[in-house]
């Protein structure tokens, strides 16, 4: 091999091995008092426009652009697939979800919290009722958000969802 076809080889190989080195993320920690009461705060201001059906309050909770994804069975499709909906398409829809039936409630029944400085992950386990009275299903399931704080309000910019037991 000619020495200038070596020394591209080996400014490629290099270049290579620079790409590939993995940089640990800073580790998370137990946030702080304060942080966890603004998180929880507005955790439970989600739970409580979501069950009370306010549309205009639930999407507030939200920053622009976000997405709710779940695993589910859309109507006239044959298998479950992941289905991500923006807040608005998500409000758009509500009245043929939570909207369609004189019950609908979630309620956050705890919460883990982990952040990194204005970057929150929150798991949260949820109990949701559904339906018209005598014919109410219940379940549970867990709420992954991920929260980003600025201008000192934390606000959700992802929640991944699933029923833990039961449920839609």
């Amino acid at each position: 091999m000619r020495p200038a076809a070596r020394g591209a080889w080996l400014t490629v190989l290099l270049s290579a091995a620079a790409c590939s080195v993995e940089v640990a993320p800073p580790a998370s920690r137990t946030p702080t008092a304060a942080d966890t009461t603004l998180i929880l705060t507005e955790l439970r201001g989600y739970y409580r426009a979501l069950s009370a059906r306010d549309w205009e309050a639930f999407a507030s909770h939200f920053w622009p652009g976000a997405g709710l994804t779940t695993v589910w069975q859309p109507a006239g499709e044959a298998a479950r697939r992941v289905v991500t909906t923006s807040v608005p398409e998500f409000v758009a829809q509500a009245p043929l979800g939570p909207g369609s039936r004189s019950v609908f409630e979630e309620t956050l029944l705890d919460a883990r919290i982990r952040t990194v400085g204005d970057l929150a992950q929150a798991w949260v386990r949820y109990q949701a009722r559904f339906g018209d009275p005598g014919d109410i299903s219940e379940w549970e399931g867990v709420d992954a958000f991920t929260l980003l704080r600025h201008a000192g309000r934390w606000r959700i910019v992802a929640l991944a969802y699933v029923a833990t037991n039961g449920g839609p």
